[in-house]
């Protein structure tokens, strides 16, 4: 198996202060928020969420700057937060900030 991607419409709800990684890279911490019509079974649903994410180099700059509530998608992989917590983070490695704005 090597597909891990995730795409995905949202806003911005949360974001961490700017921090540096040991290695020297920037680094942000992200809450992105959805909402939409999904059909399942030949049925329509709601689908609501909260996704942690956190985004690495030029991209956490940018995000680091991001007004909250901002639409905005975006796609990466998903890996556990770390060794020992196995709880599911979005690693961001692109983004459009005008991709939503539909909503």
């Amino acid at each position: 198996m090597k597909r891990n991607e995730v795409v995905i419409d949202g806003r911005l709800l949360k974001r961490s202060v700017l921090r540096y990684t040991p290695a020297g890279t920037p680094a942000v911490d992200l809450l992105i928020g959805h909402r939409s019509i999904q059909n399942e079974a030949g049925s329509r649903r709601e689908a609501r969420c909260e996704i942690e994410a956190v985004a690495l180099g030029d991209l956490a700059l940018r995000l680091g700057t991001a007004k909250l509530n901002r639409s905005l998608q975006v796609c990466g992989f998903l890996a556990q937060r770390s060794l020992g917590n196995r709880r599911l983070v979005l690693h961001v490695v692109s983004m459009d900030a005008n991709a939503s704005d539909q909503e």
